[in-house]
């Protein structure tokens, strides 16, 4: 063996070109493989780091093609024959939803929480300037999905409130690249679209938010300060349009509830909810 090892290095060294073009073929081979693998990883092979992830459902609605809905983006599963959906909501559904749930009996979910991306904020912090990523979250989605954050608190409901003071939660990284992970950081200001919002929290540093893998909100605000962010009397903000479809509607399923439960439309136009594993 050790024969044919000098044997090749020899050779090796004797083609020098070759030898040039194999090294690199490999290179770039593995590097390759290792970059598609880090992307199969992080979209198809890991899970939320968050509390029991399996008992998470993301709502989706189905109905017949020929309904039409105005909104952002949103993931959607495939449909029977003829019909068509999204997991996306109107504002108001969240509260439909929830008023269905304090009447009823028999729900299979123990939480219930929305969040929706908002692009193009600019933030000012340290008298810098900067647009970054945020999202607006319900009151209940950080206790829903089991996190908890690494400084400060979280937002609760009664942040989620239009007459509450504006608060807002930092991701890690941008904690780290923004405030240099200083811990003095609660507490602090940080202007957002020109409103000052109080820091109360730092996520933990593998939390980037159950948004799609692309999306990496930088701030995290209550979903009641949206129309404030985007601007109430500029028709930007969505929440002041009713047909406007946007927002993400996730539950935690109680222990021992099933993971399909199909629920009435809201009179809306959807035939029906289907909750799908997230």
């Amino acid at each position: 063996m050790f024969q044919d090892l000098r044997y090749g290095m020899r050779m090796l060294l004797k083609h020098k070109g070759f030898t040039l073009v194999a090294v690199l073929s490999l290179a770039l081979g593995i590097g390759a493989n290792t970059a598609l693998f880090s992307v199969v990883d992080a979209v198809m092979l890991r899970t939320l780091p968050v509390k029991e992830p399996s008992r998470l459902v993301l709502f989706e609605w189905q109905s017949g093609s020929a309904f039409r809905t105005n909104g952002m983006r949103g993931s959607s599963n495939p449909k029977p024959p003829g019909m068509r959906g999204a997991s996306m909501f109107r504002y108001d559904v969240i509260e439909k939803m929830r008023q269905a749930r304090s009447a009823g009996t028999g729900d299979p979910l123990s939480d219930l929480f929305a969040f929706a991306p908002v692009y193009g904020l600019t933030a000012v912090a340290n008298e810098q300037a900067e647009v970054v990523r945020g999202q607006a979250v319900s009151g209940g989605y950080y206790t829903g999905l089991g996190v908890q954050p690494m400084l400060g608190r979280a937002i609760t409901d009664s942040d989620d409130n239009a007459a509450a003071p504006p608060v807002v939660v930092l991701s890690h990284f941008y904690w780290q690249e923004r405030f240099g992970a200083n811990p003095a950081v609660i507490g602090q200001r940080l202007k957002l679209n020109q409103t000052p919002f109080t820091i109360v929290g730092v996520t933990p540093p593998a939390f980037t938010g159950a948004l799609q893998v692309s999306d990496r909100p930088a701030v995290t605000v209550p979903l009641a300060f949206e129309p404030t962010l985007l601007g109430e009397r500029t028709g930007m903000a969505r929440a002041n349009r009713p047909g406007y479809w946007w927002i993400n509607l996730m539950g935690r399923l109680k222990p021992g509830a099933t993971l399909e439960r199909r629920v009435s439309g809201d009179g809306a136009g959807s035939d029906a909810a289907a909750a799908t594993r997230q």
